[in-house]
């Protein structure tokens, strides 16, 4: 039994493995030269990357909009019935948002918002001019301080050729894109972000281009593209109803003014006419007449109605944090990035110090 004991005592220390500080020491100071060039060169390396980023710069814009409840009238239904019983109405109550601020981030990352975004005016303050958002992403694009590889300007020699589509029959919401159209879609899209507070319903827009003026005036558009956009959902339908109205008022206004001209006229050709035939004939005129009023007067009624609903319906965007010009870039972080690269560099040279000093063999052994 001791025997045993014995070798297995040997056999565990075998398979210990001893750290020699000293040895360590040594093997880095003689080493030193290789961990030095070593690090310096992935430290040159990243300072040349960091500089072949182009600048970025950030623009933000706050918005708490408006939200209705889903159940606004659920605390009055005591009261709803009370006034059904009288005759009056107090209304559904049940005023549902249905473009939620948890929606709104799809709806800046949509491929018509997009497209829009693309046609839309910028002003570039480093070239002092106004850019189509297309041409400053794509036909020519801001370039970094070291340019290593070919610019994407020289890309505009890209095939355009689409799908040949038939000429009838397809529906006309369809989108067609070129290469280089998908290829600024697809930039913009990585460029332009928006988040949703949960708790207070908040809505943040970030944008980020390579020139701060430009980034806040895309800011500035796509916030008035989202508060367009829900302006627009929210009263659709009650827009509709109005323009539908408007086409029955002026059709109910000029019944009621042909009935009207008709019992004038009958009026006047049987002034002196005191048959019984001329009286129920006039009678039948004038109930006409009252009836085109009625309707006439009833829809004038339901289309001031329908105005005030498109102003009810409209929400309120509150801006608590304007789009401004950023004074600092946010990104590249150069220094960051070269630091970086310098542990890096350090890291992978005391891992070719080690491979070189030991003993391979005995370790997989």
């Amino acid at each position: 039994m001791r025997e045993g004991n014995d070798t297995n005592n040997l056999m565990d220390s075998q398979d210990e493995i001893s750290i020699n500080i000293g040895e360590i020491i040594k093997a880095l100071k003689s080493n030193y030269i290789l961990i030095i060039i070593t690090t310096v060169i992935f430290t040159s390396l990243g300072a040349v990357y960091s500089l072949t980023q182009p600048n970025e710069y950030v623009s933000t814009v706050k918005l708490l909009p408006e939200i209705d409840s889903k159940s606004g009238g659920g605390n009055l239904g005591g009261l709803k019935s009370l006034a059904g019983l009288a005759g009056v109405d107090l209304g559904s109550g049940s005023g549902v948002d249905v473009i939620r601020p948890e929606i709104y981030p799809s709806v800046l990352q949509s491929t018509p918002f997009l497209q829009e975004a693309l046609k839309s005016n910028i002003y570039v303050q480093k070239r002092k001019k106004w850019l189509s958002v297309y041409d400053y992403l794509i036909t020519s694009p801001e370039l970094p301080p070291i340019q290593l590889f070919a610019s994407k300007s020289e890309e505009n020699n890209v095939d355009e050729m689409g799908i040949a589509l038939p000429k009838e029959g397809l529906s006309s919401e369809l989108i067609k894109l070129n290469k280089k159209e998908l290829a600024g879609i697809l930039n913009l899209k990585n460029r332009i972000s928006a988040e949703t507070d949960k708790k207070n319903g908040m809505v943040t827009i970030t944008v980020k281009l390579t020139d701060p003026v430009a980034a806040a005036t895309l800011t500035s558009f796509t916030q008035t593209y989202l508060t367009r956009y829900v302006t627009n959902y929210r009263t659709e339908k009650a827009r509709k109803e109005l323009k539908f109205l408007q086409a029955r008022h002026e059709e109910s206004r000029k019944t009621y003014d042909n009935a009207l001209s008709r019992l004038s006229t009958y009026k006047d050709q049987h002034r002196n006419t005191f048959l019984q035939v001329a009286k129920d004939q006039e009678k039948k005129l004038q109930y006409e007449v009252d009836l085109a009023f009625n309707i006439y007067s009833s829809i004038s009624t339901q289309m001031a109605d329908a105005a005030v609903k498109i102003q009810r319906e409209t929400p309120v965007f509150k801006v608590l944090e304007p789009a401004q010009i950023a004074l600092e870039k946010s990104e590249p972080k150069r220094s960051l990035i070269t630091f970086g690269f310098l542990f890096f560099g350090l890291f992978i040279s005391l891992v070719i110090v080690f491979l070189k000093t030991a003993n391979i063999k005995q370790i997989l052994s």
